[in-house]
């Protein structure tokens, strides 16, 4: 991303990486969102850029934008009374209780690999075309 606007909505306390001479740093969210200038705390949580020297930066998180989803209200008005019970379960199970709530009301963001999940709970079930979201939004995946 080019925009410095769009590093702003960095989550609080999103991890800061200072390496400039890393060879990722230019398309790192961590290097971007700290040399954005965005951040004023006066103490901030970074990558010891004396631990990842190099390509292999296990903290290395690219700068793109992906499709996440909202809401999960829609897709479980085609699942069958019988199977919504365990269906909930079994994303219950995964999410933990609070966290699959608030992915099914629409209040947090829900990950293109936790679609994919969700899809494959819904597969497992026989609901072949997997899950729909209620919305869905391009934005980066902090």
């Amino acid at each position: 991303m080019k925009n410095k606007n769009h590093y702003q909505e960095a989550p609080e306390h999103y991890l800061l990486c200072y390496n400039t001479t890393c060879g990722k740093a230019k398309t790192c969210l961590h290097q971007l969102v700290a040399c954005a200038g965005i951040n004023k705390d006066a103490i901030v949580e970074c990558v010891n850029p004396a631990v990842n020297e190099g390509e292999n930066c296990t903290y290395y998180q690219q700068d793109h934008i992906v499709q996440m989803a909202y809401g999960m209200k829609q897709t479980f008005k085609k699942v069958l009374a019988s199977d919504i019970t365990s269906m909930r379960s079994t994303l219950i199970t995964y999410f933990g209780n609070g966290s699959y709530y608030a992915r099914r009301n629409g209040e947090k963001a829900i990950t293109p690999a936790e679609q994919e999940y969700i899809s494959s709970v819904f597969r497992d079930y026989g609901y072949a075309e997997g899950a729909t979201f209620d919305s869905y939004k391009d934005e980066v995946e902090w």
